[in-house]
């Protein structure tokens, strides 16, 4: 796993402004995380140092007046939830006397955070008064001013405007007094509802005006949401707000600068941005669609039929929809359905008997979409009911047929398939609910009324961002969007799996799995700036945060993303790598294994070691020669050889990349192939998708050729992979060749030539693909 994803876990050093601090509701806090038999030590110890890391790099509260602004970026349903929970026990400690919590814009997402932090810092803690409850969001309380008690005042707020009018309104009641109310409001799902995407005020005291900030804010006002939060935070002269997100695009391309004349500076995170560590068991993009996930199997293929027959196309207004087989669900649905009886089964036979066990249906955002398709698939689980109430066994055969697509899991010693189909059959006739979450329906999963359900949710938006899905193990998938954050937010499957992680299938289409393929690349990107920034030592604010692009999606809508600015192009520090392949062209595959064949014969290795051959002191020119001549996939933009070609040539004229090593992966395999002028073994990688293979490069590659090797780079499991960049000279590079098999990838060549590059940071460094055009490169 790239260490991209493993923050340096350092323990912060407590800052001196909080010596004062007794940490009394922190300490309670910790001590009931500590009581769980979920929660490991050093699990919490994390939470401990992650809460601490934040706080300091706040202001001091006992400021008469500050402004301050920050992000921090988990993974999706991987814990921010924990560690904001954290942050607010400490927060109340060191003095904050107000803490408001914006959670989502759902009542769900609202209730399931006022009841952890009713459950985790109210009750256990110290003279906290909270103004929300359960059932109840926000209303100005009938003694407006609440404060003269001392303690903590907790608000948990939906963030739409009604809401945010009230606490507004309450603000400006309690008036003069809020300067000796420092307050700390945390924006979860920062960058939904949050980002101003219309204009600001000018300030009209200012006499002139620079015409690109005329383009850029129009004499507009602010989004409801964006003014009301920033008034919010104009009342009170003491003032920190947090952002929480897994999807920060938005976020970082703020305007830094943007000022409204009434509701004053813009959210951008100007003072920190601090990336949460990946937490131990987590399972996310990169076990799903990285190199691992030719291990887990996850992928299954939904026919473009299927998706037209579940989804029509919309027709003019007047126009009739025609829906084909409205009564009949398509075959995929319909494996996919049986599929999590399976798991459920698996799961039963594992011990896994007193926790929720989920399905997910993700169609459209259209709600007659997700009534019609919930009914049918109610109408489908009658249907196969009644048929094994008429003849017992007749689900047989069709869950014996799906068991064996379904993929490798372990089972118990003892327990055989004919269990697994029998235990299924029960969980077909137990399945407690349709639940079709929309705004209509207003439906809840209600998880805590039925600890041992199984369940099938059937969803749009309500299921794109927040809300867990508890036990989630089939999920079937065929929602598009046009945003790498949206179709990041959609992924309820990622998370904490422990004990069934192993059977996760995702129903979808072939197109949609090359977005997942590609979406690991470009996370990696965002994670490997947010670190680089906070290895340099400068704020948000100081150093641009460069993001990858996304060969097909916008990193965020473009009404968010107005200060995005796609720079020149480097590959500073990056390991750019093929993860799109051409193979369905077999010229162009031949053509490869071709030039490949002359590169090496030209320049042969003649050190076999860490499970390649290598051949070392290559001039540069014999690199980009090849790259020219090397043939990519059309779509891809990680790795477009023709573009690092003129790159390499362009840092090799200021003295960079002249030298190069060459590294040919050869697993010791009978599988083999010719190369130029000896054989080497094939590598295995699954194809996830229409021309995807997941991340190419095992990341201990990446030091082959550096002092010590790879081995020196390696903790645990775990290899160094920035840390090898880091450490390799800016005259030296790495080019990684991989012979797939071609018969995982479902093509007749000998081969397939598969590439990637480890780089060393260059002179270019920082100016990759989108930034915020606003903050300077530093």
């Amino acid at each position: 796993m790239p260490d991209v994803f493993n923050i340096i876990r350092i323990r912060p050093p407590v800052p001196s402004w909080t010596d004062g601090a007794e940490w009394r509701n922190w300490s309670r806090h910790e001590e009931y995380l500590r009581s769980l038999p979920a929660w490991k030590p050093h699990q919490v110890d994390s939470v401990a140092a992650e809460s601490m890391r934040i706080l300091s790099k706040t202001v001091p509260v006992s400021r008469s007046e500050f402004q301050c602004r920050g992000l921090v970026v988990g993974y999706v349903q991987s814990g921010k939830t924990a560690n904001f929970t954290a942050l607010a026990a400490r927060a109340s400690d060191v003095g904050y006397r107000l803490i408001i919590v914006l959670s989502g814009i759902h009542d769900s997402l609202r209730e399931q955070t006022q009841k952890r932090l009713n459950k985790e810092l109210v009750q256990i803690g110290e003279n906290w008064t909270t103004l929300t409850d359960h059932d109840n969001d926000f209303l100005i309380p009938p003694n407006p001013d609440g404060f003269g008690t001392g303690g903590t005042v907790l608000v948990v707020a939906k963030k739409i405007v009604p809401v945010l009018n009230r606490i507004s309104s309450w603000l400006s009641i309690v008036g003069e007094r809020m300067k000796d109310i420092p307050l700390l409001l945390v924006d979860d799902e920062a960058d939904q509802g949050s980002i101003n995407t219309k204009g600001n005020r000018r300030d009209v005291t200012v006499s002139s005006v620079r015409l690109t900030d005329e383009k850029l804010d129009p004499d507009t006002a602010p989004t409801r949401t964006n003014a009301l939060i920033r008034s919010i935070l104009n009342k009170c002269p003491r003032a920190t707000y947090v952002a929480y997100t897994a999807t920060p695009f938005a976020n970082l391309f703020i305007n830094p600068e943007a000022f409204d004349r009434e509701v004053g500076h813009d959210l951008f995170p100007r003072d920190f941005v601090v990336q949460l560590p990946r937490p131990e068991g987590y399972t996310g993009t990169e076990e799903l669609f990285g190199p691992a996930a030719a291990e887990m199997d996850v992928l299954r293929s939904v026919a473009d039929e299927d998706v037209l027959n579940l989804r029509p196309k919309r027709r003019r207004k007047g126009t009739p929809i025609v829906v084909r087989n409205q009564e009949q669900l398509p075959q995929s649905l319909c494996d996919a359905l049986l599929a999590f009886c399976i798991a459920g089964a698996i799961r039963t036979f594992r011990g896994i008997t007193d926790k929720p066990h989920t399905m997910l249906v993700h169609v459209s955002h259209e709600q007659k979409d997700q009534m019609r398709i919930g009914e049918a698939i109610r109408a489908q689980l009658r249907a196969w009911r009644m048929s094994e109430e008429v003849q017992s066994g007749s689900m047989l055969n069709p869950i014996r047929s799906v068991l064996k697509d379904f993929g490798r899991f372990a089972l118990p010693d003892g327990i055989t398939e004919e269990n697994i189909i029998k235990k299924a059959i029960h969980i077909l006739k137990i399945i407690e609910d349709v639940a079709i979450l929309n705004s209509t329906t207003g439906e809840n999963l209600r998880y805590e009324d039925r600890p041992s359900c199984h369940l099938i949710a059937v969803g749009g938006n309500r299921l794109s961002r927040g809300l867990t899905l508890e036990g989630l193990t089939i999920a079937y998938f065929i929602r598009t969007t046009t945003t790498v954050d949206a179709l990041l937010q959609m992924c309820r499957w990622y998370g904490f799996r422990s004990g069934y992680g192993d059977l996760i299938r995702i129903w979808t289409t072939q197109g949609i799995a090359d977005w997942f393929v590609e979406l690991a690349v470009v996370e990696q990107s965002l994670r490997d700036s947010i670190l680089r920034l906070e290895k340099a030592g400068k704020r948000p604010d100081q150093m641009q945060v460069a993001v990858r692009a996304h060969s097909h999606l916008l990193l965020t809508s473009n009404v968010k993303s107005r200060m995005a600015d796609h720079s020149g192009r480097t590959w500073s520090a990056q390991c750019p790598q093929t993860i799109l392949l051409p193979l369905s062209n077999l010229s162009i595959l031949r053509r490869n294994i071709d030039a490949t064949s002359r590169l090496l014969s030209e320049h042969p290795p003649t050190v076999n070691r860490h499970g390649g051959a290598i051949a070392f002191d290559i001039d540069a020119t014999a690199i980009t020669t090849y790259l020219r001549t090397f043939q990519g996939h059309p779509d891809a933009i990680a790795f477009n050889s023709e573009d690092l070609a003129e790159w390499i040539e362009e840092r090799v004229a200021v003295g960079e990349l002249e030298k190069w090593t060459i590294f040919v992966a050869s697993p010791d395999r009978q599988n083999q192939t010719v190369i130029g002028d000896r054989s080497y073994g094939l590598v295995k990688r699954k194809p996830t998708g229409n021309s995807g293979i997941g991340i190419l490069v095992d990341p201990r590659h990446e030091g082959v050729d550096l002092p010590g090797g790879p081995e020196l780079y390696r903790k645990g499991n775990s290899y160094n992979a920035n840390a090898m960049r880091a450490n390799r000279s800016s005259s030296n590079g790495l080019l990684l060749i991989y012979p797939l098999d071609p018969i995982p990838l479902g093509v007749t060549a000998e081969t397939v030539i598969a590439l990637a590059a480890s780089l060393p940071k260059t002179g270019d460094d920082g100016e990759t693909y989108f930034v915020n055009s606003g903050v300077p490169r530093g």
